[in-house]
């Protein structure tokens, strides 16, 4: 997969199954002088809130966000890579794992029924 270059000489590279372990070996060899890593994860969106009283906005906030990375499979996995000076590798220094993903996979009524069974404060 080619790379994309984005602001500050970042460099992202795309993977996939057909190149992860290339990836990989690319990565193990970069953290042994750029061990800082930024890590970015994205899920499907949302598809269930919590119910029940809740502390604050903040609180509830927190607990829909909780809800549904507990309810969903990951779908994309990014990896950032620095030094100490926050100095990127040069060439590609972030990858973006992306994973499959299927909206027909889930059981949307237990979702909802764990939660509603779920105490959440």
């Amino acid at each position: 997969m080619p790379a994309a270059l984005v602001e500050n000489s970042q460099v992202i590279c795309e993977v996939w199954a057909s190149n992860l372990e290339e990836e990989m070996r690319k990565i193990r060899e970069i953290v042994l002088s750029y061990s800082y890593i930024a890590m970015d994860t994205e899920f499907p969106g949302v598809v269930v809130r919590p119910i029940g009283e809740f502390r604050s906005s903040i609180d509830y906030q927190y607990q829909l966000l909780r809800c549904n990375v507990d309810l969903l499979k990951i779908i994309q996995l990014g990896l950032t890579f620095t030094n100490e000076k926050g100095e990127y590798p040069s060439g590609i220094n972030t990858w973006q794992f992306n994973f499959k993903f299927n909206l027909t996979g889930y059981d949307f009524g237990y979702m909802v029924k764990l939660l509603t069974d779920s105490r959440l404060p």
